[in-house]
């Protein structure tokens, strides 16, 4: 069996996820970049990136133990870059993201292999991208765009996403209460 690269991703109220759409169209049409339309990743936070080779294993596990994660608000303050690869609305960490992330990676830890070391607590830095594949021109391009449409906001999130990586396959989705 091969060892995929998975994350848990949590992924918004559907105010929220069209704000977001909205801005990472906007950015796809000023021409920075499309990889976000294309791609179809929706807006949403990653909380945990793991390797397995058995994600059935985890969904069985995650299956009882998914009241463990709630819902939460969240809000989103400023805007940030891993430069020069990744533009992102950064939210205010709180204690829901601090809890969430911590909870997620320590039900995984049993369970699977090679955590992503910028998805460890007290390592990750909370963040919606709004573009990636960027190199340096492409960033300033995607920047201007976002000024233009970006201001702070609130939303909550609502769902929590098991998701394999590359390409981007939504495996399941659990609805947060």
């Amino acid at each position: 069996m091969q060892n995929l690269e998975y994350v848990f991703v949590l992924s918004f109220d559907e105010k929220t996820e069209n704000y977001f759409n909205d801005i990472v169209d906007f950015i796809a049409k000023s021409g920075a970049s499309s990889y976000m339309v294309d791609a179809k990743i929706q807006p949403h936070i990653t909380i945990a990136d793991f390797h397995t080779d058995n994600i059935a294993t985890i969904i069985n596990e995650l299956e009882n133990n998914i009241c463990n994660f709630r819902a939460g608000f969240v809000r989103w303050g400023s805007i940030g870059s891993f430069v020069p690869q990744v533009l992102f609305a950064a939210p205010i960490v709180n204690e829901y993201l601090l809890n969430t992330c911590s909870k997620m990676n320590g039900f995984l830890k049993p369970l699977a292999s090679h955590f992503g070391e910028h998805y460890l607590p007290l390592q990750w830095v909370p963040h919606t991208t709004l573009a990636t594949r960027l190199d340096n021109d492409s960033l300033s391009k995607a920047f201007a765009s976002v000024v233009q449409k970006f201001s702070p906001i609130e939303g909550e999130c609502v769902r929590l996403e098991l998701v394999q990586c590359n390409p981007y396959v939504e495996i399941k989705a659990w609805q947060l209460g």
